[in-house]
């Protein structure tokens, strides 16, 4: 049987993403763009910086608030449940049953016991 799945960060983790990430984008937009733009270096730094900030509060938020969330890994697995062996004792009432109804014989019967009985 194969399954599916997809892990997403718990709650704790998101809304620490959201929070951590909220402050560096504020920080790009009030420090960092501002002191490269007095500076005169490069601009796009700045924006960099601001923007992948931004997109890792809103990924935090949104796996924050909603339930379903941004999965970081998906996995899948394929699992083979082993054949449950028969009891004992069904084997013996089947046992039972092959004799009675003369599909095997006495010492054929009596065989298949002992080796049933020893499992035990």
């Amino acid at each position: 049987m194969k399954t599916k799945g997809r892990i997403k960060p718990s709650k704790p983790a998101a809304f620490g993403q959201m929070l951590g990430c909220g402050v560096f984008a504020i920080i790009g937009l009030t420090v960092i763009i501002p002191m490269i733009e007095k500076e005169g270096g490069p601009m796009w730094i700045g924006v960099l910086w601001t923007f992948g900030t931004a997109i890792g509060a809103v990924f935090g938020a949104y796996n924050f608030f909603s339930e379903e969330g941004i999965a970081t890994e998906e996995f899948s697995y394929t699992s083979e449940t082993p054949k449950s062996e028969p009891s004992i004792e069904s084997r013996l009432r089947k046992l039972d049953e092959l004799k009675s109804k003369k599909l095997i014989n006495d010492h054929e019967y009596e065989s298949k016991r002992s080796e049933l009985l020893n499992q035990l």
